[in-house]
């Protein structure tokens, strides 16, 4: 690192410190704060490191931290994903690979979900596992806070969860579809475990999916809509759209739009049920 890598390392450690306020990170506001944000000493906490060490870093001082000292930093500081590739530029330290296990939702992109209530919205890995979700999500789809990851797999759920298979009007298309996607992506990439497990188990305790994945031409229902049948609210129609972030690599957003007003109204319904 040279000298003014250094220094632009500290001056960027020093301007994300200043934009978070101890409430953003789980720490007491406090009284008669002489600072604007974070002290140096609560970063230098919440990253597990000692105060003087940081002191350091933020001074431009020639020290260089570790791939692991910037991921503690950049998790304490709630960096998005293009600040963690800054970082770590800064750093002259490779940023690791996202992996299923690493996938971290920051707090900005909960907050995107959670503005998009009452439409359901959530967020899934490039395996179909639902990683972050808004109140919607959870009162239309089923609790996945109360689900394991396998639980949480749209795929795995699809066959093996009787709630969506009642919930889907044309679950039949809405399978289909999953074993297409699912069948493409073990074709690119049949090495992979977690993926092979996935479909050992299902073609052992569904014999719907067995069958349809020894079909292997299977035309599903086209993504965009979904009439469900839901249990509380009735019928909704929604439309839907997913994206991708460049904040999170290899994953997806969806978001649920009513079709029509009086889905709306239900699902605004179900909104307010959901606070009480």
């Amino acid at each position: 690192m040279t000298q003014d890598k250094h220094l632009e390392l500290g001056l960027f450690l020093r301007k994300k410190r200043a934009s978070l306020t101890p409430e953003e990170v789980g720490l007491p506001p406090g009284s008669r704060r002489r600072v604007e944000g974070l002290r140096r000493e609560e970063v230098a906490e919440l990253a597990g490191l000692s105060s003087d060490w940081y002191v350091r870093l933020e001074q431009g001082r020639p020290v260089r931290p570790s791939a692991e000292v910037l991921l503690a930093l950049s998790n304490a500081l709630q960096l998005n994903r293009k600040e963690r590739e800054y970082l770590y530029t800064l750093g002259a330290q490779r940023l690791p690979d996202e992996t299923p296990d690493s996938f971290k939702v920051s707090p900005g992109m909960q907050q995107f979900l959670d503005l998009q209530n009452p439409y359901p919205a959530y967020i899934s890995d490039h395996e179909w596992n639902i990683m972050a979700w808004n109140r919607a999500a959870r009162s239309v789809f089923g609790d996945y806070s109360a689900m394991s990851k396998l639980q949480r797999n749209s795929i795995w759920r699809a066959f093996m969860d009787p709630y969506m298979q009642m919930l889907l009007d044309n679950w039949e298309g809405h399978s289909k579809l999953r074993v297409s996607q699912l069948r493409m992506a073990h074709s690119q990439l049949p090495e992979n475990p977690e993926r092979t497990e996935l479909i050992h188990q299902l073609r052992t305790h569904s014999e719907k999916f067995a069958n349809w994945w020894n079909e292997q031409t299977i035309a599903g229902t086209p993504e965009g809509k979904k009439l469900i049948h839901h249990p509380l609210a009735g019928d909704i129609r929604l439309n839907y759209l997913s994206f991708q972030s460049e904040e999170l690599p290899n994953a997806t957003i969806t978001i649920h739009l009513a079709s029509d007003t009086e889905s709306k109204q239900r699902l605004e319904r179900l909104q307010e049920q959901s606070k009480s």
